[in-house]
């Protein structure tokens, strides 16, 4: 398989997301996260990508402080602010080995291209979740969904227990078991499958379990998707 495109991918989806808040209603609520509206979203994404953009420049598993960072208020000039945090996201990367250790939130790995993987996630979610704010989103393209699936699922066996769940993407055919088979080689007790877009979603709470087909045990699903504290 050939090796993901992670800096395409945020290109894409921050881009995407960008011109939501050009022409969009910045006051419209967003589904996904009920306490915001579009204009708070694309706050916390601009100063994500920002902060992160600023780990990546330290070259150093050391963070460094949240940029306090305010956007400007009216469409057009939001739309510009947020293309401008993308613009220093990707040039950080672009411009710094993906081997590089960094300071990431999770355990292992801690490197420069982790932070690229999951911002391909941030930036898709969150184009969704803009898009879902003022009209029919799209979903997550099948390749950065897979991909997301399989992070989500890397990063939760760093912090949470074994869970025995069987994620199956009905469009690319790919299954992802969610406990380390080299710790839980059980049969699984639920079967969650969907398209890897909805699956992404799910993972993130942006759509529910009644959404996807779940088969077994539904509680061990409910259980797991309860975010880590």
């Amino acid at each position: 398989m050939p090796e993901p495109d992670f800096l395409a991918w945020i290109e894409r989806e921050s881009e995407a997301f960008a011109s939501v808040l050009a022409g969009g209603d910045l006051d419209a609520r967003v589904p996904g996260c009920p306490d915001w509206a579009l204009r708070d979203l694309a706050a916390h994404l601009g100063r994500v990508q920002r902060f992160w953009a600023a780990v990546v420049r330290v070259g150093a598993d050391t963070k460094p402080a949240h940029p306090e960072i305010n956007p400007p208020a009216d469409g057009p000039a939001l739309a510009d602010w947020m293309r401008a945090a993308s613009h220093y996201l990707l040039d950080a990367l672009r411009t710094t080995d993906p081997a590089t250790p960094a300071w990431v939130w999770w355990r292992d790995d801690r490197t420069v291209g982790a932070i690229a993987r999951h911002q391909v996630q941030e930036a898709a979610v969150h184009r969704w979740d803009a898009q879902s704010a003022v009209g029919e989103p799209e979903p997550i393209a099948q390749g950065a969904a897979d991909d997301g699936i399989d992070e989500f699922v890397w990063i939760s066996r760093q912090l949470r227990d074994p869970a025995p769940i069987l994620l199956v993407a009905t469009d690319s055919g790919r299954s992802f078991p969610v406990a380390d088979p080299a710790v839980c080689d059980g049969p699984s007790t639920v079967t969650v499958s969907a398209s890897a877009s909805d699956l992404v979603l799910l993972l993130h709470g942006r759509i529910g379990p009644a959404a996807v087909r779940v088969d077994g045990n539904r509680a061990v699903l409910d259980a797991f998707l309860v975010p880590v504290s």
